[in-house]
């Protein structure tokens, strides 16, 4: 199967969202990382399972299949079990996020279970008075400050990774690798699965950046850093009006924010104050069951389950 048939059998069987993890592209990106990834396509009486899985590596020679968003199709969910651990076997276990609700072992997510979209076929008019006012403010703000955003080359990536490193220190969390961005730059690079580096800039110094990722009409929101200067100018919220409207303006359908925190979460959810941001641009809210395990190897898994309560305590 080549590459435009898969994404096209993606797109008939698309999650709700994050389709571009199930993408040729995105597992052409993994490879580039180092990773294996496995295509699995399996038709029979009981439906379609469709599914693109990469191999992920545990200590002492195990590792998991992990099926990021997937798998797509119709099948039951016993037969999609059954069908995934005869074509994918020897794993410790297999780490799966259907769009149904599984029955499997629920764990913390890896992939966001909740997010947030814009509709881009209303007019720029009606995107603006379905945010908060607030929003609307700090945009205007920022425009009036004179921040200007555009899409950058890989020539400015070092200026993104600065931005980011300021920003996991302020933020306290754990970035991926230098590598894993360019090589999503550089790899998801064409036409059908695209990965953009856009910047805000405030006299001329490089202040905030985003990575999107374009995919069948959806851009995603996938990674963000700003600047410890000039926070009052308020410049990711032009940012983000810029990269929401160049979707637009490209024909794009939606904008996925790429994650918030669920409708039912309190205060103290760790994406609390980042969701309060999203949330004042509108949009609906789209969830997902989350992620599951489905043991292969039992003993090894439940080695594999100690150790990690023992390293994060859950």
């Amino acid at each position: 199967m080549n590459r435009q048939e898969w994404n096209e059998l993606v797109l008939r069987y698309a999650p709700p969202f994050g389709a571009f993890l199930q993408s040729w592209e995105w597992g052409a990106f993994q490879q580039q990382l180092g990773r294996q990834v496995e295509r699995v396509y399996h038709v029979d009486a009981n439906g379609v399972l469709l599914g693109q899985a990469i191999k992920m590596d545990l200590p002492l020679g195990q590792f998991y299949w992990y099926l990021p968003k997937g798998p797509l199709g119709t099948m039951s969910q016993a037969r999609m079990e059954s069908v995934l651990r005869e074509e994918l076997p020897d794993a410790t276990f297999l780490r799966i996020e259907p769009r149904g609700v599984s029955r499997l072992l629920q764990v913390v997510d890896v992939q966001p279970r909740t997010t947030l979209q814009l509709d881009l076929t209303q007019s720029e008019e009606t995107l603006l008075m379905g945010m908060k006012s607030k929003t609307r403010y700090n945009i205007r703000l920022s425009e009036r400050k004179g921040v200007v955003c555009r899409q950058a080359d890989l020539e400015a990536f070092e200026d993104f990774i600065r931005l980011m490193d300021q920003t996991t220190q302020r933020d306290q969390f754990v970035a991926h690798p230098d590598v894993y961005y360019r090589t999503m730059l550089e790899s998801l690079s064409g036409q059908e699965a695209r990965a953009r580096l856009i910047m805000a800039y405030f006299e001329g110094r490089p202040i905030a950046g985003n990575i999107v990722l374009d995919f069948h009409g959806v851009r995603s929101y996938l990674h963000g850093a700003t600047s410890n200067l000039h926070r009052n100018v308020m410049a990711q919220y032009a940012l983000h009006w810029y990269v929401i409207l160049e979707a637009k303006r490209a024909g794009m359908q939606a904008f996925d924010f790429w994650g918030v925190a669920p409708e039912d979460a309190g205060p103290e959810h760790p994406w609390a104050g980042i969701s309060r941001y999203k949330q004042g641009f509108g949009g609906r809210v789209l969830e997902m069951p989350g992620t599951f395990d489905l043991p292969m190897r039992h003993l090894w898994y439940s080695m594999y389950r100690m150790g990690k309560k023992v390293r994060t305590g859950r």
